[in-house]
């Protein structure tokens, strides 16, 4: 007896179905098996690149760190008018080393992969922007707000670390709500991001100073630690050619 045809029809909705099944699933393990293979090139540049303890002596690793999703918070990406990174890919951060001796002083390097060449690019030179400095501005307020501080935070651009080499930076004063300026506070502290792009990656230098540091004045001029540190991570990415 020949099957009726509601049946046969049946049937061939089960194979489609189960055709439609294994192609999406063929495709999900495409994407992940690629999204495993960028991290590990990620992984492999990073590894390269990143600071090491040996890179500073008397420095102690306080933290191994993991890497964020971002060197920006989502809510400046979100201001400045740039391209916004993919939360899933991650960066791959160096461990936190602190020299714990007055002034006391923190350290991390994070390399972060994005798309392309040009997006690296624009994502910096949108967040060095005046619109970018303004967004990283509301966001110390916010953040200050959000947990009850009182102090207040002034975001200046620092002058180039480097001569001759694409390497910017951003430098955001802390001090107390009774000073004029921070910047011109004998109790300031500040947190500087440096950083640039190589290739499809970006590769960032976080510095943190407490109080009584060594910035002189109220110039926004990278230490030569920082210097010394941002120009090694621009040797070594040149260096693996990503």
């Amino acid at each position: 007896m020949r099957p009726c045809v509601p049946r046969i029809a049946a049937t061939w909705l089960v194979l489609g179905a189960a055709a439609t099944l294994v192609g999406g699933c063929a495709s999900n393990a495409a994407s992940a098996s690629e999204t495993a293979n960028e991290q590990a090139k990620t992984r492999a540049f990073a590894s390269g690149v990143n600071l090491r303890p040996p890179d500073l002596p008397g420095f102690k690793v306080v933290l191994e760190a993991e890497g964020r999703s971002g060197p920006l918070n989502r809510p400046i990406e979100e201001c400045d008018g740039g391209p916004i990174l993919n939360a899933v890919n991650h960066g791959v951060a160096s461990a936190l080393l602190q020299q714990r001796k007055v002034p006391v002083q923190t350290l991390s390097s994070e390399v972060y992969r994005t798309p392309s060449r040009s997006f690296a690019s624009d994502y910096i030179k949108a967040a060095d922007s005046r619109r970018g400095l303004g967004c990283v501005q509301r966001e110390e307020v916010r953040k200050r707000d959000a947990v009850g501080l009182s102090g207040k935070s002034e975001v200046v651009a620092l002058r180039p670390p480097l001569s001759g080499a694409p390497v910017s930076g951003v430098r955001v004063w802390r001090c107390l709500v009774r000073d004029r300026a921070c910047k011109s506070s004998p109790a300031r502290s500040f947190t500087d991001r440096l950083w640039f792009a190589a290739g499809p990656y970006i590769v960032t230098l976080f510095y943190i100073a407490g109080a009584r540091n060594e910035a002189k004045g109220p110039e926004p001029l990278a230490l030569p630690l920082e210097r010394h540190l941002i120009a090694l991570l621009y040797s070594r990415a040149h260096a693996h050619k990503p």
